[in-house]
């Protein structure tokens, strides 16, 4: 069910910037709430750590997005319900932009860039999978080494492609594996 919202959050979001807007889209979804460091950091802006997980304009970055989160979301919604699952996309937001705000304070040429898409919330799915994969093992470890492939291509992609929020997609991945140790430590999983 919470799979199935996000979905449709994501698609009314992209549908209104696609369609409905007549502003620049690149101006719609940082207004919509994309991670953009002048309204964080001037404008305590803080929120947009969680809005620009909802928002894409590219239509395949969309499709790509939702089909990850359709496959992975359900499994891992299936498997931690509906508690668990909320923490593990909420961690994996928050880590996912944190590491990308710790990079911006870093590096300046990344201060005023829009950041957007669910990448993060998929790349934490990719952490959550590879903790449970080797702290709990079982049928997580199939899991894990059935989609490995799948893991090791979206990484790589991630580091040849010039417009993706390497920080974004890694911080993701940290913040599921964060998300998975804490959830293993309170007798949760």
């Amino acid at each position: 069910m919470i799979t199935n919202i996000y979905i449709v959050v994501c698609v009314v979001v992209w549908a209104y910037i696609n369609f409905i807007s007549h502003d620049d889209k690149y101006d719609t979804a940082m207004r919509l709430g994309g991670f953009y460091m002048p309204a964080i950091y001037e404008n305590n802006e803080y929120w947009r750590f969680i809005t620009c997980h909802f928002i894409h304009i590219d239509f395949f970055h969309l499709l790509m997005n939702m089909y990850a989160m359709y496959v992975l979301g359900s499994s891992f919604e299936y498997i931690l319900g509906t508690v668990g699952y909320l923490y593990l996309i909420i961690v994996s937001m928050i880590i996912s932009m944190l590491i990308t705000y710790i990079s911006t304070q870093m590096h300046e040429s990344s201060y005023y860039t829009l950041t957007i898409g669910a990448s993060g919330v998929v790349y934490g799915f990719f952490g959550a999978m590879i903790a449970l994969g080797i702290l709990v093992r079982g049928p997580y470890l199939s899991w894990l080494m059935s989609s490995l492939y799948v893991i090791l291509i979206n990484l790589v992609y991630t580091f040849i492609n010039r417009d993706i929020s390497k920080t974004g997609h890694i911080g993701g991945l940290v913040g599921g594996i964060v998300a998975v140790v804490f959830l293993l430590l309170i007798g949760f999983i």
